[in-house]
């Protein structure tokens, strides 16, 4: 048997990278470790690829995840073997049910060394199943032109499947023989391996948008025109999302807009629009009876409670790239582009507007019950409302996008919300933050909970390299408050089973890591610190400590006063 040139996983790793940054990866998250040198060093030689160095795999993962989400490109996640491309799991999950898209290159030891105890050595083959798009195993490199050429369809293939057509994390599982470090190509058959390697064709990807079939539209057309109250409910959507597209839609139909704040609808102006973005609180007394919902699932507890009752609506579900309909009440799903699909719907109607009176109400009684002392409802207010226009701003699960969502005006500046709705978790806030900042070089403001900063902690190590502002509100109840608004809170139990206070001084933890941060007590303090922290070119943490049970008490403030009103 001939031996392989010794420079066989120096050109395979090159040729691999190649393929990847040709099919569009621009950059790199890499966590340490020795079963990767190869595919590191290759990344490292190519002056295309940023490289960002993350200790911990799982801030990793969501560090990559954050740049994906308000770019739109498939980062490459790239990591050692044995339990090192687990700790992507939880990215993995959010990307999948996101559609974000992700490119995970885990290495891994040979073929000859798997399932026979050898060392940081585990089962990594199609590691994330289902919640993968698409996963390979490259198997152990090989200098034969199929092989190479393989290797450069594997490359390609796996960010193709990244993007779609519903994008999501992907995996490439590429396993490496000592020696690791490069090997220069010494003999005849080493320099034929790189000549070779370099002849093999490595081709960009292209898209061509599918066209819509305007049939399929025909039913929601005529449940517009039998319409009274129709309305359009705004789920989060990308920061991408064809924002003017839509609006241009509602101008034209006259239908009212109930703006989610995570849908990039709520914040900015909106002439000629007729919105309602206080419908989660007189939903069940004046509602639409047509619906057409776009993004993804509405935040509201409110709303998809009466979805789940069997609302006296038709109800359609429009655009995106794979079907959503928890409540099982939709009259039809439309998948697609979701700007053509409105701009196909667009009917120049003259219709009324019923919601303008409760609307008006509402937001008078909401202002006149918050108050101007600190809470997390008037400090997430404060904050939305300082922001400069096209501002970057996120939103953290579970309370903060809530209080956006139930207490902060649309209209005015614009906003760009970056929300992480694919399965609503807390984790992974601080690195993906860090990460969105890193890909668009914005200011960027997260607004969070203390449970969701002590969970991603570790992740201000990320933070601390911030070349412009990045500001974390952190909204310190003394832990998970969101289960004193559940059943739960009415069962007898013990709440600290539920609410389980984290113990985190926000402001000492970020000082270790070399995060500016300060202590805010009231709004007027809040408005100088968030002011410092957007002129400085770094991270601060910004602490409001609030009333434990206020986001409770306020909640129920409203609804008495809105009740009274009635």
């Amino acid at each position: 048997m001939t031996e392989a040139p010794r420079n066989l996983l120096t050109v395979w790793a090159d040729r691999l990278l190649d393929a990847l940054a040709a099919a569009g990866i621009t950059d790199v998250v890499a966590s340490p470790g020795s079963r990767s040198t190869p595919y590191l060093l290759a990344a490292s030689r190519r002056a295309d690829l940023t490289i960002h160095s993350v200790i911990d795999e799982r801030a990793a993962g969501f560090f990559a995840l954050g740049m994906a989400r308000v770019t739109g490109r498939p980062p490459l996640l790239l990591c050692t073997s044995g339990t090192a491309p687990a700790h992507y799991y939880p990215a993995v999950i959010e990307a999948s049910e996101a559609a974000i898209p992700l490119v995970i290159l885990s290495a891994d030891r040979p073929l000859a060394l798997r399932g026979r105890g050898a060392p940081q050595t585990t089962d990594q083959v199609d590691l994330y199943g289902r919640h993968a798009r698409h996963a390979c195993d490259l198997g152990d490199p090989a200098p034969t032109d199929d092989a190479l050429r393989g290797l450069v369809g594997a490359a390609t293939r796996a960010v193709e499947r990244a993007l779609g057509p519903v994008p999501g994390p992907v995996q490439i599982n590429a396993p490496a023989q000592k020696p690791l470090e490069p090997v220069a190509a010494e003999t005849a058959d080493e320099h034929d391996l790189v000549e070779r390697a370099a002849r093999v064709s490595v081709a960009p990807i292209a898209r061509s948008a599918i066209e819509l079939d305007a049939a399929s539209l025909a039913p929601i057309r005529d449940a517009l025109a039998r319409a009274e109250r129709p309305a359009l409910v705004a789920g989060p959507l990308p920061v991408d999302a064809p924002r003017e597209a839509i609006l241009d839609f509602l101008r034209r139909t006259g239908i009212t807009l109930f703006a989610e704040a995570g849908s990039q609808l709520r914040f900015g102006p909106r002439p000629g629009v007729r919105a309602a973005d206080s419908f989660e609180w007189w939903l069940d007394r004046q509602h639409p009876d047509v619906i057409l919902e776009i993004g993804a699932t509405p935040t509201t507890g409110r709303y998809l409670r009466w979805l789940d009752a069997g609302p006296p609506a038709r109800r359609f579900v429009l655009g995106g790239d794979r079907f959503r309909d928890p409540s099982g009440t939709a009259a039809a799903v439309v998948l697609g582009d979701l700007g053509a699909i409105v701009g196909a719907l667009a009917d120049d109607a003259d219709r009324s507007a019923p919601f303008e009176a409760i609307e008006a109400r509402t937001w008078a009684r909401l202002d006149a019950t918050l108050g101007d002392a600190l809470t997390e409802a008037t400090a997430v207010r404060r904050v939305l409302e300082r922001l400069d226009d096209g501002a970057l701003v996120a939103l953290g699960n579970s309370l903060p996008i809530r209080h956006a969502d139930r207490y902060v005006r649309g209209g005015g500046a614009r906003r760009r919300v970056i929300t992480q709705r694919g399965v609503n978790g807390i984790d992974g806030w601080v690195a993906a933050s860090a990460g969105a900042a890193a890909a668009t070089g914005e200011p960027l403001v997260t607004l969070i909970g203390d449970v969701t900063f002590a969970h991603d902690v570790g992740a201000l190590s990320l933070a601390a390299r911030a070349a412009t502002p990045l500001v974390f509100v952190v909204l310190d109840n003394g832990g998970g408050r969101i289960f004193e608004q559940l059943p739960v809170a009415e069962a007898g139990v013990d709440m600290a089973l539920f609410t389980t206070p984290s113990g985190v001084d926000a402001v000492a933890a970020a000082r270790a890591f070399g995060v500016a941060a300060a202590d805010v007590t009231d709004l007027g303090g809040l408005d100088a610190a968030l002011d410092e922290a957007l002129a400085r070119h770094g991270a601060t943490v910004l602490r409001c400590v609030v009333d434990p049970s206020g986001a409770r008490d306020q909640v129920r403030a409203v609804r008495a006063a809105l009740e009274a009103a009635s």
